[in-house]
C-alpha cells in the first residue's frame, strides 16, 4: 500500500482533545506509527510555559504573603500550570497586580501581544480583604520539562524564584489498532490517535509537529546515506534495470522490470493482481499471460496485454481503471484510445494473415 494512499479521519475536535484516525496501514504499522508519534508528542512538542516569577516582599519558596491563601510553593505550583501560548522565541516579562479581596486568575495578568491565555480562568490564587499581590511573571518557550532545581538563568533578578517549567503542550496521548477492510484483504491496521492538550496547541497541529519531527530525522538518514538532495524513491527507480526475461503461458516475453521498484512485501508492486480485485475473467487472463503481481502488469505496454489470449478492450479498460485507483499506470503511451489500438492490432494480424 503506498503511502499516499492513506486516509486521515479527524473524528473529533476541540481545542484540547481529538481523535484522529490513519487508514489503511500494512500489518504491522500500526503499532509502529502508533509508538512513535506517541513518543514525540510527549517529549517533543514546542510550547511555552512560566518559568520564572519575581514576587514583591518575597526573597524565597519558603515564604508566606500577608493576606494570600496559598503559601509561595503552593503559588509556583499554580502557575506552572497555567497553559501558556508565546509567540516570541524570546524570554517575555508580563506584570500582575491584583488586591482582595479576590480570586486571581490568568485573566488578571497585563495582556502583552506576544503572550496568550488560552485558559483566562486558570487558578493562581485567592486574596483576602485588604491583602493585594504584585508579580512579574517570566514566560520561555522549549521543548519537554525542566526541574526548578535547574541552573539559574541569568536574565533573572536577584529575588525571582524559578518554577518547574512545563513546556509541553501535549497532557496524554493514546492510541488503538483495528482491523481495516480493503477488498479481499482483511488485515490491513487503522490507527486511532487520541491527544489531550492544554489548549496552547490543537491536536491536529501537535500531530502536524510531531511527523515533521521524524521526518527531519528520516531525511537526516537519507542524506547521510543516499547524499544531501537524495531522494530514496528516485534513488530506488534509477536503479538499474532488471534484463531478466521470461517466456510466460502465452508465447510472450515479459518486458524488463525495473528493479527500483521496491519489492518487499510491504510494497504494492509486489501485491498479487487479485488485490486489485478485477473481474474474473480480466484476472486470470492476467494470469494466463504470467502476470502475477502488479509490479510485472505496470511493466507491460498495452499492446502486450492486447496479444494475451481473451484480453480485449473491455478488460484493458478495467485494468487502467484499477490501476489509475493506486496512481499508477501501464508502461508505454497510454494516451492513444484503446480502440484505435485494437484496430491497429486486427490490421496488424490481417497483414501477417
Amino acid at each position: 500500500m503506498e503511502h499516499d494512499r492513506h486516509e486521515i479521519i479527524v473524528q473529533e475536535s476541540t481545542p484540547s482533545y481529538g481523535k484522529i484516525t490513519i487508514e489503511p496501514l500494512e500489518i504491522g504499522y500500526g503499532v509502529t506509527l502508533g509508538n512513535s508519534l506517541r513518543r514525540v508528542l510527549l517529549s517533543s512538542i514546542s510550547g511555552a510555559a512560566i518559568v520564572a516569577v519575581r514576587i514583591e516582599g518575597v526573597l524565597h519558596e519558603f515564604s508566606t504573603v500577608p493576606g494570600v491563601k496559598e503559601d509561595v510553593i503552593e503559588l509556583l505550583v499554580n502557575l506552572k500550570h497555567i497553559p501558556v501560548r508565546c509567540h516570541s522565541s524570546a524570554v517575555t516579562t508580563l506584570r500582575l497586580e491584583a488586591k482582595g479581596p479576590k480570586t486571581v486568575t490568568a485573566a488578571d495578568i497585563e495582556p502583552d501581544s506576544e503572550v496568550e491565555f488560552p485558559d483566562p480562568e486558570a487558578y493562581i490564587c485567592t486574596l483576602e480583604e485588604g491583602a493585594s499581590i504584585v508579580m512579574d511573571l517570566y514566560v520561555g518557550t522549549g521543548t519537554g520539562y525542566l526541574p526548578i532545581d535547574r541552573p539559574r538563568a541569568s536574565y533573572l533578578p536577584v529575588d525571582a524564584l524559578q518554577t518547574d517549567a512545563l513546556y509541553s503542550p501535549v497532557k496524554r496521548v493514546k492510541y488503538s489498532i483495528q482491523d481495516k477492510r480493503m477488498g479481499q484483504r482483511t488485515d490491513y491496521d487503522s490507527l486511532t490517535l487520541e491527544i489531550w492538550t492544554n489548549g496552547a496547541v490543537s491536536p491536529e497541529s501537535a500531530v502536524i509537529q510531531a511527523s515533521r519531527i521524524l521526518k527531519g530525522y528520516y531525511s537526516s538518514i537519507v542524506d547521510s546515506l543516499a547524499g544531501p538532495g537524495s531522494s530514496a524513491l528516485e534513488d530506488m527507480i534509477k536503479g538499474e534495470e532488471n534484463t531478466k526475461t521470461v517466456s510466460g503461458a502465452s508465447g510472450i516475453e515479459r518486458q524488463p522490470v525495473m528493479a527500483g521498484f521496491p519489492m518487499g512485501e510491504n510494497s504494492i508492486y509486489s501485491r498479487p493482481v487479485r488485490d486489485l480485485e478485477l473481474s474474473v475473467r480480466s484476472e486470470n487472463c492476467l494470469l494466463r499471460g504470467g502476470v502475477h503481481v502488479i509490479g510485472e502488469l505496470i511493466s507491460r505496454t498495452r499492446e502486450d496485454l492486447l496479444k494475451i489470449r481473451n484480453l480485449g478492450k473491455i478488460s484493458l479498460r478495467e485494468i487502467e481503471e484499477k490501476l489509475a485507483k493506486f496512481d499508477l499506470t501501464l508502461s508505454g503511451d497510454v494516451s492513444t484510445p484503446i480502440d484505435d489500438i485494437v484496430k491497429t492490432n486486427e490490421e496488424k494480424q490481417k497483414e501477417e494473415i
